[in-house]
Protein backbone atom coordinates (compact mmCIF):
# COMPACT_ATOMS: atom_id res chain seq x y z
CA UNK A 1 0.00 0.00 0.00
CA UNK A 2 1.08 3.54 -0.57
CA UNK A 3 0.09 7.07 0.24
CA UNK A 4 -2.51 7.78 2.88
CA UNK A 5 -3.62 4.17 3.07
CA UNK A 6 -0.07 2.97 3.58
CA UNK A 7 0.42 5.51 6.35
CA UNK A 8 -2.82 4.39 8.01
CA UNK A 9 -1.67 0.77 7.84
CA UNK A 10 1.61 1.78 9.47
CA UNK A 11 -0.32 3.47 12.27
CA UNK A 12 -2.30 0.29 12.80
CA UNK A 13 0.97 -1.55 13.35
CA UNK A 14 1.55 0.66 16.43
CA UNK A 15 -0.39 -1.75 18.63
CA UNK A 16 1.25 -4.93 17.33
CA UNK A 17 3.11 -6.69 20.14
CA UNK A 18 6.49 -8.16 19.38
CA UNK A 19 7.11 -11.83 20.12
CA UNK A 20 7.93 -12.12 23.80
CA UNK A 21 7.41 -8.66 25.23
CA UNK A 22 5.03 -8.52 28.20
CA UNK A 23 1.66 -6.92 27.56
CA UNK A 24 -0.31 -4.64 29.83
CA UNK A 25 -3.84 -5.97 30.16
CA UNK A 26 -5.17 -2.40 29.85
CA UNK A 27 -2.95 -0.90 27.11
CA UNK A 28 -1.31 -3.80 25.27
CA UNK A 29 2.28 -2.90 24.35
CA UNK A 30 1.62 0.87 24.30
CA UNK A 31 2.71 1.61 27.87
CA UNK A 32 5.47 -0.99 28.22
CA UNK A 33 3.92 -1.77 31.61
CA UNK A 34 4.06 1.80 32.82
CA UNK A 35 7.71 2.41 31.93
CA UNK A 36 6.89 4.86 29.13
CA UNK A 37 4.25 7.53 28.77
CA UNK A 38 1.27 6.53 26.66
CA UNK A 39 1.28 8.14 23.20
CA UNK A 40 -0.76 11.33 22.99
CA UNK A 41 -3.10 9.89 20.34
CA UNK A 42 -3.85 6.93 22.62
CA UNK A 43 -4.70 9.24 25.53
CA UNK A 44 -6.86 11.43 23.28
CA UNK A 45 -8.88 8.44 22.06
CA UNK A 46 -9.39 7.10 25.58
CA UNK A 47 -10.45 10.52 26.88
CA UNK A 48 -12.85 11.04 23.95
CA UNK A 49 -14.44 7.64 24.50
CA UNK A 50 -14.74 8.39 28.21
CA UNK A 51 -16.56 11.66 27.45
CA UNK A 52 -18.97 9.66 25.26
CA UNK A 53 -19.74 7.38 28.20
CA UNK A 54 -17.93 4.37 26.78
CA UNK A 55 -16.03 1.91 28.93
CA UNK A 56 -12.32 2.71 28.69
CA UNK A 57 -9.12 1.33 30.23
CA UNK A 58 -7.64 3.27 33.14
CA UNK A 59 -4.76 5.44 31.96
CA UNK A 60 -2.77 5.17 35.19
CA UNK A 61 -3.10 1.44 35.98
CA UNK A 62 -0.87 -1.27 34.55
CA UNK A 63 -1.01 -5.06 34.98
CA UNK A 64 0.84 -7.80 33.14
CA UNK A 65 -1.54 -9.78 30.95
CA UNK A 66 -1.80 -13.49 31.66
CA UNK A 67 -0.71 -15.82 28.84
CA UNK A 68 -4.39 -16.37 27.94
CA UNK A 69 -5.09 -12.61 27.90
CA UNK A 70 -1.98 -11.98 25.79
CA UNK A 71 -2.99 -14.68 23.30
CA UNK A 72 -6.50 -13.20 23.05
CA UNK A 73 -5.02 -9.70 22.52
CA UNK A 74 -2.83 -11.00 19.70
CA UNK A 75 -5.75 -12.85 18.05
CA UNK A 76 -8.02 -9.80 18.23
CA UNK A 77 -5.26 -7.48 17.02
CA UNK A 78 -4.37 -9.69 14.06
CA UNK A 79 -8.05 -10.00 13.06
CA UNK A 80 -8.64 -6.23 13.31
CA UNK A 81 -5.45 -5.45 11.38
CA UNK A 82 -6.32 -7.92 8.60
CA UNK A 83 -9.81 -6.44 8.33
CA UNK A 84 -8.49 -2.86 8.16
CA UNK A 85 -5.84 -3.76 5.59
CA UNK A 86 -8.40 -5.54 3.40
CA UNK A 87 -10.75 -2.56 3.62
CA UNK A 88 -7.94 -0.14 2.79
CA UNK A 89 -6.81 -2.27 -0.16
CA UNK A 90 -10.37 -2.34 -1.52
CA UNK A 91 -10.73 1.44 -1.23
CA UNK A 92 -7.33 2.00 -2.81
CA UNK A 93 -8.22 -0.35 -5.71
CA UNK A 94 -11.53 1.46 -6.17
CA UNK A 95 -9.76 4.83 -6.29
CA UNK A 96 -7.40 3.50 -8.93
CA UNK A 97 -10.29 2.05 -10.90
CA UNK A 98 -8.97 -1.49 -10.54
CA UNK A 99 -11.35 -4.45 -10.41
CA UNK A 100 -11.81 -5.93 -6.95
Amino acid sequence: MSGVFGQAADWLEFGRPSGGEPLCVHHGPACELGTVELPEIYRMVVEARQRLGMTVPPLDEHRVATPAEAAEYRREFDAALAEAQARNAAVEAELRGEPL
